[in-house]
C-alpha cells in the first residue's frame, strides 16, 4: 500500500518557505521516466501541474512544505501516464446506460435479457444494447424473436464492432428496412438519428464513470476516435468542466471539420476518415477515399485512416501515396488498426512515413476466433508490431474500447506474447520486447497524438504519471496484464483513487 504524509513528520525543515514548492513528493519508487538524458530516478517532485524534479532518495525532500502530499511508494514503479490513441468515449458511456449485450453467454440469455429490460420501459420505448458478439452467443437473435421478447418495442443491439447492428421487426420497418435479416450494416447514423440520443443526465454520469475506469487503469490522455463536431462533443465539455472527467482528451473530427480552440484538457485530434469492406467492394470506393485524404490532408492536419483488412490498406496507401512529399512530411499521418497487413505493403507503410495505430489487446481477445478464420501463414499478419517496427514504421498501441477492454496493461502483455486467451501463439516473430510494448502506450502513443510534451517525465514537461505494480519493464507479460494501479496523476492532480 501507498503511504501517504505531510511534511513535517520528522522533519526539521518543515517550517522553511521555499520559492519552489511541491505539491506531491513520491519516494523510494523506481522512478522509470523515459527520458534518456535520465532514465531512473528514485524520487519525483510534482508542483503547478508539473515535474519540478528527479532525484534520489534524499535529494528532493527540500522541495516539500507543510502543504506537501509525501507517498512512500514502497518500492514501487512511477512511469509516465499511459496514452490510448484510440477509443470511443461515448459508447463506452453508452454500454453503461444501455444493456450491455456482452454479459451473456448465448442467445436465451440475451432474449431474456431484452424481455427484462422492455417491462421497464414505455410502450414504444427502444430497446437499446451494446456489444453484441454473435460468436460469443454462438447465433444472432432473428428480428422475430426480439420483437416477441421486447413486446413490440423496437430494438437496436449493437454490434461489438459499432459497425452494424442487430434490428427487432418493429425497428426495421421505422428504419424501412424490408423484414428479412436482422443485421443491418452500414446505416448507423441513421439509427442513431432514429433512437435519439441519451438523457443528458444519464449520459453525464456514465462519461464521469468512463473517466474513473479509465484512470483507475493508468490512463492520462485518451483520444476519442469517432469524429464529431463541436457541438457534438457538448456533453464531453460539460462534465469535464465540473471536474468530473480529469483526463486529456483528444477529439478526432469528421473531414471538413475545422479545427477549434481547445478547451481545458479537450483538445482538436486528427480528422478520421471511415472505411469499410462490404461484400461490394470498399465504402468509401478507393478513388473516392484518395479524394478525401487529399481533402483532408489539404486543411493542414493530422489524417487518420479507419484501416482493417488488406483491401483498404491498399487503398489508404495508394491515396497517401498520391499526397505530395511536403504534405506528409511531419504530419505524422494515421492508419488505424491495420488489422491485417500482407509483408509486401510494410515498406510501403514505411516508405510513406505514416504511423501505425494496432491494437495488440485483439490478439488476446479475439485471436482464437482469428485462427479459425485465417491460415497459418497470415497469422503473422495480423496487428503487426515487431515487423513494421523493423521497417521503421512508428507504433503506438490502442484498446479500441468498448471494442476490447480499456485496459492498456492487457495491450503491452499481449504485444509481448502475441498470446490468446486459448493459450495459442499468433505470429510469434511478431512479438516486442517489454520497451517496445511499453512505448506502444506512452511515448509511441504520445507521438501519434502530437502531444510530444506527454509519455517522458523530465523536469518542466507536465505531471501526468502513475504509480504501479509491477514493474512493466522487468515483470512477465502475465503479470503485466493485470498491472495494480495504485495512484494516477494528470496534471498533477489526482484522477485515482477517485
Amino acid at each position: 500500500m501507498l503511504r501517504p504524509r505531510h511534511e513535517g513528520e520528522g522533519s526539521e525543515a518543515a517550517s522553511v518557505v521555499r520559492l519552489t514548492r511541491a505539491d506531491w513528493l513520491l519516494e523510494n519508487a523506481r522512478v522509470v521516466t523515459l527520458d534518456p538524458r535520465r532514465p531512473v530516478a528514485h524520487a519525483i517532485a510534482v508542483g503547478g501541474g508539473r515535474v519540478l524534479a528527479l532525484g534520489g532518495h534524499r535529494e528532493l525532500r527540500h522541495l516539500a512544505h507543510p502543504g506537501t502530499e509525501r507517498v512512500d511508494c514502497r518500492g514501487a514503479t512511477v512511469l509516465p501516464g499511459l496514452i490510448d490513441p484510440h477509443l470511443h468515449l461515448f459508447a463506452m458511456a453508452a454500454r453503461r446506460v444501455n444493456l450491455d449485450c456482452s454479459a451473456y453467454d448465448d442467445a436465451a440469455a440475451l432474449l431474456a435479457a431484452v424481455r427484462a429490460r422492455a417491462t421497464t420501459l414505455p410502450p414504444g420505448a427502444w430497446v437499446r444494447g451494446e456489444g453484441l458478439d454473435e460468436t460469443r452467443l454462438g447465433r444472432v437473435p432473428e428480428a422475430a424473436e426480439l420483437e416477441r421478447a421486447a413486446d413490440g418495442r423496437p430494438v437496436r443491439l449493437r454490434h461489438r464492432s459499432r459497425h452494424a447492428s442487430v434490428l427487432s421487426t418493429s425497428a426495421l420497418r421505422l428504419l424501412g428496412a424490408r423484414d428479412g435479416s436482422a443485421v443491418v450494416a452500414g446505416r448507423e447514423d441513421d439509427l442513431a438519428r432514429l433512437v435519439g440520443p441519451l438523457p443528458a443526465a444519464a449520459l453525464d454520469d456514465a462519461l464521469a464513470a468512463v473517466a474513473r475506469e479509465l484512470a483507475a487503469v493508468g490512463l492520462t490522455t485518451v483520444a476519442d476516435a469517432t469524429p464529431r463536431t463541436r457541438r457534438g462533443l457538448e456533453p464531453l465539455r460539460r462534465v469535464a468542466a465540473t471536474g468530473r472527467f480529469p483526463l486529456r482528451v483528444a477529439a478526432m473530427r469528421r473531414v471538413g471539420t475545422p479545427a477549434w480552440t481547445p478547451v481545458g484538457r479537450l483538445f482538436p485530434g486528427a480528422t478520421k476518415i471511415m472505411v469499410e469492406e462490404t461484400g461490394g467492394g470498399l465504402r468509401p470506393t478507393a478513388t473516392l477515399l484518395a479524394r478525401r485524404i487529399r481533402r483532408a490532408v489539404a486543411t493542414g492536419g493530422q489524417v487518420a485512416v479507419h484501416c482493417v483488412g488488406a483491401a483498404t490498406l491498399v487503398a489508404a496507401l495508394a491515396g497517401f501515396a498520391a499526397v505530395p512529399a511536403a504534405e506528409r512530411r511531419g504530419r505524422r499521418h494515421r492508419l488505424e488498426h491495420v488489422g491485417e497487413c500482407p509483408p509486401a505493403l510494410v515498406a510501403s507503410i514505411a516508405a510513406l512515413g505514416l504511423t501505425v495505430v494496432t491494437n495488440p489487446a485483439f490478439v488476446r481477445c479475439r485471436g482464437d476466433v482469428y485462427l479459425g478464420e485465417t491460415t497459418p501463414a497470415a497469422h503473422g499478419w495480423l496487428y503487426r508490431a515487431a515487423s513494421l517496427a523493423r521497417a521503421g514504421v512508428a507504433l503506438a498501441g490502442a484498446s479500441d474500447a468498448p471494442v476490447a477492454p480499456p485496459s492498456p496493461w492487457i495491450g503491452i502483455a499481449a504485444a509481448r506474447s502475441r498470446r490468446t486467451a486459448g493459450g495459442a501463439v499468433l505470429g510469434s516473430r511478431e512479438r516486442l520486447g517489454a520497451a517496445a510494448a511499453l512505448a506502444l502506450f506512452t511515448t509511441g502513443a504520445a507521438r501519434a497524438l502530437r502531444t510530444d510534451a506527454l509519455g517522458r517525465l523530465a523536469p518542466g514537461r507536465p505531471a501526468d504519471l502513475v504509480v504501479v505494480a509491477p514493474d512493466p519493464l522487468r515483470a512477465p507479460a502475465d503479470e503485466v496484464a493485470v498491472t495494480d494501479v495504485r495512484l494516477t496523476l494528470v496534471a498533477g492532480e489526482r484522477a485515482w483513487p477517485a
